[in-house]
This record gives C-alpha cells, structure tokens and sequence, in this order.
C-alpha cells in the first residue's frame, strides 16, 4: 500500500543529527556534532590512503575516487537520467579506536556483479540513493566506466548501525556503470515487457492507456466502487517474476486520497465486491523511482526501523492480486 519513502535525501539528513564526537580529536567549542564528524572521517580517510599509498582524487563533496576503467567513448551521465550499476561495497574497519593505527578493509559487505544479478538502478542527482555520496560520485562517469569511491559516513549512514556496519563507518564501494536511460525510455521498455508476460501467461486481459493490465481472475458479483468509496482489500504485491514483497489482509482506505498507488486504486475501480484480480503495472504507476539502497541487505533494517516506508526496488513492473472485500 505505501506510495511513497521519506522525503527523498531525508534518510542521510536525520543519521547525521546524531553523531557524537569519538573523542579521536580536540572538540572545538561551538562545533555541531555533524562537523565533529566530518573533520573526524576526513582524517580517517586522508590517513587511510597515506599508510597504503592509494593514490586517489578528492571530490570537494568529501569522498576520495580512483578510476579503474575509463571509457571516454561511453556517454556521459546526466541529472535524471536513471542509472543501471553494478556495485561492490566494503566497510573501512578501524583496527581500534587510536587514530595512529592503520585501517583495514574487511570482506565486502555485498556484491551484486555476480553471474544473474540484476544491476541496481537509480536517478541520478535526486537524492534517491543511499549512501548519498554515491548520488554525486556516479554522476562523474560514463557508461562503460568502473570507478572506486572511499566514502566518510557523513555522506553515507552516519550515526546508523546494522549488523554489517558500526555506527560512522567509511565504506570503499566499487560501481561499473552499465546503462543510463531516461524514466520515458523505462516506460517504454517496461510496457513492452509487460504486454509480452501477460500475452504469454493469461488468456483474457484488459490493456488501458494508463499502461494497467487488468486480469479479472475471479468476477465479482457485488457493486463496483466509486471514486471516493471506502474499500477494504487483501493483496499480495508481487515482481513480475512472481517473487513476493508483501501480503496483506484486511487493509482499508479511501479512494481518491492518495493512500495506495495509481495503478492499484485504477484497478480496484475496476473491480466488483467478492471479485480476486491481477493487477500488472510499469513503475510509472507503482512505486517509480523509490529508494535506491546500497547494500541492499539493508533495505530490510530500514523497513523495520521505520526510516523508510518502501519495500519495492527502484523503478520495478509491479503485480498485485487483489480480493475487493468491501466498498461503500
């Protein structure tokens, strides 16, 4: 049912506030914790490729970079565009707290450049993706390109821990670009996608202009809903592939009022009482661009904590079977 995340770049925004100095430094009278932080990561990272003669690039954002494949022939990434990417991300574990120590990479946290895996995707400079940092780090490179970033937790998860990574950890995070595309080109693709699964897998369907397939499974025999009506459902949201995100039961909410995706009020609209439908909708009228998160074992931690309200990945064909209770 929920449309929406938080107010995209709000998740890094609110880790930040709760930073605490580390004690590593001198605390300047006056400093916030936040620039307490910065100046703490900073010496982290400046420290890090001293003592392992890294020889990378600082980006005036406060990430480190190296290219490990150029492509000056790949085109090059622009504001909006949506990015497709394959990723490696490591945590930068202190050895100890004493900043005279060296730091160590530990094993990656996750990868997903492995044989099957679908790249990650998101839109570039909207602040829809976690870590932040990686929102101007990518819109430095090409198509074709694979670049490794060194980014402080200020411009990552900040005071936020999980099992994987202590609160203000640094990460190392590998990204090959493989694809940009505008969110129209996505649409386009996905509405072929969709006609041939649904062509494929269902006898009887329903195509509107929207881009909604509509399945009508089980006919209802009661009233249709009107605009505004009260409806009480049961769904199951699914990706195209039939992998479950989420089942629920006994959910209501007014139509017209923005409580549900478009696709999914278009097609309880188009249901009866007692009726069980498939929904089968782009992006477009689903959950669009949401939230890209890096890694994205994490998504799950930010679901239960509450931080983010969205459990579907960026810009997915999204399926529902939906049973219309009730509407008045």
């Amino acid at each position: 049912m929920s449309k929406q995340n938080l107010p995209l770049g709000y998740l890094s925004k609110i880790m930040l506030t709760a930073m605490s100095c580390l004690m590593l430094f001198s605390c300047s009278i006056g400093e916030t914790d936040y620039e307490r932080q910065v100046k703490i990561d900073d010496q982290i990272l400046y420290k890090y490729m001293a003592d392992n003669n890294i020889q990378a690039q600082k980006h005036s954002e406060g990430f480190y970079y190296q290219v490990l494949t150029a492509n000056s022939a790949g085109a090059a990434l622009k504001k909006n565009d949506v990015v497709s990417f394959y990723y490696t991300i490591t945590n930068l574990n202190p050895l100890s707290m004493a900043l005279q120590n060296s730091f160590v990479a530990a094993t990656p946290i996750e990868t997903n450049e492995l044989p099957g895996t679908k790249p990650a995707q998101f839109k570039l400079l909207t602040y829809s993706i976690i870590p932040e940092g990686l929102d101007y780090a990518v819109s430095m490179m090409r198509v074709g390109e694979k670049y490794r970033f060194y980014i402080p937790s200020y411009l990552a998860y900040g005071s936020y821990s999980t099992s994987d990574f202590t609160a203000n950890s640094n990460f190392i995070i590998d990204i090959r670009i493989v694809d940009a595309k505008t969110e129209t080109e996505i649409d386009d693709i996905q509405r072929d996608s969709i006609e041939n699964y649904v062509s494929t897998k269902y006898t009887a369907f329903e195509k509107y202009a929207s881009g909604l397939y509509f399945v009508d499974s089980i006919p209802g025999t009661g009233r249709r809903p009107n605009t505004v009506d009260y409806v009480s459902i049961d769904f199951t949201r699914k990706y195209m592939d039939d992998n479950v995100i989420k089942v629920t039961n006994g959910v209501s909410f007014f139509l017209g009022q923005g409580q549900a995706v478009q696709g999914l009020e278009e097609g309880i609209k188009l249901m009866k009482e007692g009726g069980t439908s498939v929904l089968i909708m782009p992006s477009k009228l689903a959950f669009k661009q949401s939230l890209c998160v890096i890694p994205q074992k994490t998504r799950a931690k930010l679901l239960t904590d509450r931080i983010i309200s969205v459990d579907v990945l960026p810009y997915s064909i999204i399926k529902y079977v939906v049973k219309l209770k009730s509407s008045n």
